[in-house]
């Protein structure tokens, strides 16, 4: 069976989650992101080093399911993606992992690893 992560913007949550619904009806393993409660980016929580904590969790939770998965897929609906999904293409490229995108427009390959 074929997994994929999806790698998407916080403001294209609506349309992400349905696009997933319709992957998991093909039978993909998905590992969506977890973008229905997002947390602002400007969120204080009790104390920096929680803050710090909570999202650094975030990230290496995203890091750990694009090293499970077999391919990561780009939702850059718009042309736009955002630092953390940028983020997450570095760690994808490093990990020798294929990647795909929604869009091509103004995409460049990374030292062929991306298709």
């Amino acid at each position: 069976m074929r997994t994929i992560c999806i790698c998407a913007s916080k403001k294209h949550k609506k349309k992400v989650s349905q696009f997933c619904s319709e992957l998991e009806k093909l039978g993909v393993v998905v590992f969506e992101p977890n973008i229905n409660e997002p947390a602002p980016e400007d969120s204080f929580f009790h104390s920096k080093l929680i803050t710090k904590t909570i999202f650094k969790g975030f990230t290496l939770e995203r890091f750990d399911w694009i090293r499970k998965a077999d391919v990561c897929f780009i939702y850059n609906k718009d042309d736009y993606v955002g630092a953390s999904v940028t983020l997450e293409m570095g760690y994808a490229c490093a990990l020798g992992k294929t990647i795909y995108a929604l869009k091509e427009k103004n995409w460049r390959p990374l030292s062929g690893f991306i298709n």
